[in-house]
């Protein structure tokens, strides 16, 4: 069959040849090609031969239904620009739904008027025909888009999503209408430093419905960092605003920029920032640091006998130890290093320069723990003082490091150099190969700190510096000791027997924790296990949990393994637990006290009443104790409001059926009124000391 190429060509997909005749006949007027298939089967080929402007397909067909069809015919080459009516005798809101779900472009019932359906096949052609001619047109703008690496987009304010052409996806490496591409997503993938702004000018614009001109970069899927100056405008659609942008690839022409930038702020020997881009990098540093209230510190690195390395070498053997020198400083920041059991060292937020000659400066922010520059600071002087191989020739130097820090030691860029330098200077005099803080008392405070740190260490692996000490706990009804609370104690070799208060802030911090608490668990559980043996009135040890501890991945193994090694009955065994590291964690908190719980041992919370004091978890926990804390215990006779809290404390745990025990107990006052608001257990100088086991 010979088809006129200029005229629409429908195709009429029915199984009834009744209704073929008669859909034939009211179109023949008004439609110039008209094609028919008695079947699924036959439309798709119908459709490969002749590749129709319109289909007209009936639902209800024997082997391949309608639907079916329709479903084939949309993933066939051409299946996206064919309009397709689906007619059915039923006209359920199901078969409705599934037409549009397979792709139907429109829906029709039968009986068809047959008057009207010339006029509704002319009115579906003719939008058919506008919408493949915008298609083309799509297409040439993507076309000529593609060519000047031009993309746009456009946001309607009201969602995440942004609609974006062909040549957007393509810039930023993704294959076109791959996915969605959303505002967190392409914050993802802008460069860090730029992030920000970008982000505040996107706010601003929601914000004041203002467009914006900028430029910004990102990361290509490939890695490659691509520059782009992104123009926006203002619309409204039906009343509503609408931000249009234009997307330009201005790399090459950037790339030009950067390489006159590089000459301004850079040193060509290391690639460093040079001393103008740092001072740029300190004030911003600075703001940034003073809108967060962080600290930072600046590094003041010169390099000691280098002038001795250009005397004898030469100046190209001067120029080979910088760049070595400055990649050992490098190293010496970004390793990870593990100084603690799940603690890492790493700092990304580092800016390195080189002032000039043998003088380098280095920036770190956004600091949590000052200590750990003075690790980073003999970290460096460790590395450098290995030997250099210059020409063939081992060779040695050291360095000497001033550090000050912000605001401590000013407030300014200018002052924060000067006090380093100053710093610096000083360990020059002293000797050189060392570092020094600007601020002696805060020298004085970190040295102290780490020389604690250190011994604390060494006293772990010894092994015989730590000590438990125990304070009884007394039953109310007839003061009988029916358990202990296990303290911890440092024998320290020079300061004496130091409380938990005067180290256990070091032994967190540093992951130290983890092994002290493992070692006084087990000590505790051989303590208990003579206590049982002969006290019959002897019901629990107490053992404190830190809230590191008790969020350790191996905590239930450090429990299970002391109470095998010791065969002590767990039911005599109490972990005590402070509510903030319960509620710190919850979602990991709740089946691991479950787990202790299906050990056999008792649970309870530490320090009652200061932290959060949720309800919900007194009932959904498996808690046994509430211990009533100190600070509610000395005001309980002359504070009407300590003694409000501790009876509340007391009528609750009575109610959930849990016991409790007042802490801090020092005088016959305090006791009485506890004993006769119910308390169950006293710990306290009232009834005994923390002592040693002897």
């Amino acid at each position: 069959m010979e088809l006129n190429t200029l005229q629409d060509v429908v195709l009429i997909v029915d199984d009834d040849p009744v209704i073929r005749l008669l859909m034939r006949r009211a179109l023949s007027q008004s439609v110039g090609n008209i094609i028919e298939a008695c079947s699924g089967e036959e439309a798709i080929e119908q459709f490969s031969k002749h590749v129709p402007d319109l289909i007209l397909l009936d639902v209800s067909m024997d082997m391949m239904d309608g639907f079916e069809c329709c479903s084939v015919i949309r993933s066939l080459p051409g299946g996206d620009n064919v309009a397709i009516i689906m007619i059915t005798a039923l006209d359920q809101p199901q078969d409705i739904k599934k037409a549009f779900d397979v792709g139907a472009t429109d829906f029709m019932t039968k009986p068809v008027q047959w008057p009207l359906l010339s006029h509704r096949i002319h009115y579906v052609l003719k939008a058919n025909k506008t919408i493949k001619e915008l298609t083309k047109s799509k297409n040439k703008l993507a076309k000529a888009q593609s060519i000047a690496h031009l993309g746009s987009w456009e946001w309607d304010f009201k969602s995440d999503a942004l609609d974006c052409s062909d040549e957007v996806y393509r810039m930023v490496g993704l294959k076109p209408q791959e996915v969605k591409i959303t505002l967190p997503y392409l914050l993802e993938i802008v460069h860090p430093d730029d992030r920000v702004f970008l982000k505040t000018t996107v706010m601003g614009a929601l914000k004041a419905k203002k467009p914006y001109d900028i430029e910004y970069r990102i990361f290509h899927s490939s890695g490659e960092v691509i520059t782009l100056h992104d123009r926006t405008d203002i619309t409204y659609h039906f009343g509503e605003p609408r931000l249009n942008g234009t997307l330009h690839d201005i790399s090459n022409r950037k790339k030009s920029e950067q390489e006159i930038a590089y000459y301004a702020f850079y040193d060509t020997l290391t690639d460093l920032p040079n001393r103008r881009k740092f001072l740029m990098q300190l004030d911003s540093a600075i703001a940034l640091a003073k809108r967060q209230t962080t600290k930072l510190s600046l590094l003041f690195i010169d390099l000691d006998h280098f002038k001795r390395i250009n005397d004898t070498l030469g100046h190209q053997a001067g120029d080979q130890l910088l760049c070595e020198a400055a990649q050992r400083i490098k190293d010496s920041v970004r390793i990870s290093d593990q100084i603690s059991v799940g603690s890492h060292l790493e700092y990304e937020n580092d800016h390195l320069a080189r002032l000039g000659g043998d003088e380098f400066t280095l920036l770190l922010c956004q600091l949590e723990q000052l200590e750990n520059v003075a690790i980073i600071a003999q970290r460096i002087l460790d590395s450098l003082s290995k030997p250099f191989f210059i020409q063939g020739q081992k060779t040695f130097i050291s360095a000497s490091i001033g550090i000050s820090f912000y605001p401590d030691d000013g407030a300014t860029g200018d002052v924060l150099l000067q006090h380093a330098d100053t710093a610096m200077y000083q360990v020059k005099n002293n000797g050189k190969n060392s570092y020094q803080l600007f601020s002696h008392e805060m020298h004085k405070t970190l040295m102290d700190r780490l020389k604690l740190e250190a011994e604390l260490r060494e006293a772990v692996t010894l092994g015989n510096q730590l000590v438990l000490y125990y304070q009884p706990q007394v039953n109310s009804v007839d003061g009988k000791i029916v358990g202990y609370e296990a303290l911890l104690r440092w024998n320290h070799p020079t300061r004496g027997l130091l409380t938990p208060i005067d180290f256990i802030g070091i032994a967190e911090s540093s992951g130290l924790i983890i092994p002290i608490g493992k070692w006084a668990l087990l000590e505790a559980c051989k303590k208990a296990k003579k206590i049982h043996a002969t006290d019959v009135h002897f019901e629990r040890m107490a053992v404190n949990l830190s809230a590191l501890q008790f969020n350790h991945a191996n905590i239930l193994e450090h429990v299970t393994n002391a109470l095998l090694e010791t065969d002590l009955a767990p039911n005599i065994l109490e972990l005590e637990i402070t509510e903030s590291a319960i509620i710190s964690n919850i979602e990991e908190a709740i089946p691991l006290l479950f787990k202790l719980k299906e050990l056999g041992l008792k649970l309870a919370i530490d320090d009652f009443g200061t932290g959060y004091s949720s309800l919900s978890y007194l009932k959904n926990f498996p808690i046994d104790t509430l211990k009533i804390d100190k600070s509610f215990v000395d005001g309980i006779v002359n504070n009407q409001k300590d003694a409000a809290i501790a009876r509340t404390i007391i009528q609750l745990a009575l109610n959930l059926g849990l016991s409790t025990i007042a802490e801090g107990v020092e005088y016959i006052e305090q006791h009485e009124l506890l004993k006769a608001m119910g308390c169950s257990n006293f710990q306290g100088y009232l009834f005994g000391k923390p002592l040693p086991q002897e």
